[in-house]
């Protein structure tokens, strides 16, 4: 798998792909990082690439021209082109799962005021990491990296690592069951008798139990509809 990130700022972007698990995985040659300068495109000789707004108001918006020129450039005809932006639609663990089985995705890193409408002409879908604002889609382009990364096979030691955890807890929607480790007991608090008694069947009950209580407490939106066997 190959992920390109279109970025005004790849200083911004490069140092997380290079730690942790992003970086393993390059180096065992299951994906493949490249950020790109949106700069490297620019209509002059002083790096332009965005533009005053048609009919007024603050700030500046990417040029269709430079990101067009970009794309052609970087794309390919399998590639799946993803626009970063507060208008798109939320991503999510779906979300993640369904870009990790894509073998080329570019991440258009938004920035200023917005980006000429033109450019969704070019793209395949515009994408949200939530209901709020940034200065700019890189650290959206890395989370959205980092959370396909990890999906892609051979990434993680453990294929349980994404089969059990929050938002896929048994198949189901759900926030991840509360994790105890050593010591055993600790100021007077133990850790539950069932995770203790080897009980493969009780502790996955448990554990389901304890994540739908969790998502009821913290996030009961993800409950609605939910059927538990």
């Amino acid at each position: 798998m190959k992920i390109t990130v279109l970025t005004l700022f790849p200083k911004m972007v490069e140092g997380f792909f290079n730690e942790s698990i992003i970086k393993r995985a390059v180096e065992k040659k299951l994906i493949t990082i490249e950020v790109v300068n949106m700069r490297d495109f620019a209509v002059d000789s002083y790096g332009t690439v965005d533009d005053r707004p048609y009919g007024g108001g603050a700030g500046m918006v990417l040029r269709v021209d430079v990101i067009d020129r970009a794309l052609e450039k970087i794309k390919t005809n399998k590639s799946k082109i993803l626009l970063t932006t507060p208008k798109g639609k939320l991503f999510d663990q779906k979300k993640a799962m369904e870009y990790s089985k894509e073998t080329d995705l570019v991440i258009i890193a938004g920035h200023y005021e917005g980006i000429d409408e033109r450019v969704l002409e070019y793209v395949d879908e515009e994408i949200s990491i939530g209901d709020f604002v940034m200065t700019g889609g890189e650290i959206a382009a890395a989370a959205i990296t980092d959370a396909v990364v990890r999906l892609v096979p051979g990434v993680l030691k453990k294929d349980d690592a994404t089969v059990n955890e929050t938002f896929n807890i048994q198949g189901k929607k759900l926030l991840e069951y509360p994790q105890f480790t050593r010591p055993e007991e600790y100021k007077g608090k133990k850790v539950p008798e069932v995770l203790t008694q080897g009980n493969h069947k009780e502790i996955e009950k448990w554990r389901l139990d304890k994540a739908i209580e969790e998502t009821e407490k913290k996030r009961p939106d993800l409950l609605s509809g939910l059927k538990v066997d």
